[in-house]
């Protein structure tokens, strides 16, 4: 018997509708979108369409396009029909769903 120090974990699909799989892949799409534009001009936009500047505010800028790329892994991993609970167990968090 080999002994492992962390049990592997097993990813569970659900069973998602079409459409609501279609709907987040459309805003992973249009999440890429911002950042993409983001990473391009240097401006990302918050709150209010509140504009940070990478020059002027490179903290923000970055807090926020790091948010729009977690965001975007989240929509992905969602419309391939796995659970949110899922995405957490590498890390340990999987009980946060319980």
């Amino acid at each position: 018997m080999t002994h492992r120090p962390f049990p592997a974990p097993r990813f569970e699909k659900t069973n998602m509708p079409l459409y609501f799989r279609i709907i987040l892949g459309c805003l992973a799409i249009g999440g890429a979108g911002f950042t993409i534009r983001a990473l391009w001009t240097g401006i990302a936009y918050g709150r209010n369409w509140t504009p940070y500047s990478r020059d002027e505010q490179p903290g923000m800028f970055a807090f926020l396009v790091f948010g729009n790329l977690v965001g975007i892994a989240i929509y992905l991993w969602m419309a391939a029909g796995y659970t949110l609970e899922d995405i957490l167990a590498p890390f340990g968090l999987r009980a946060l769903f319980r």
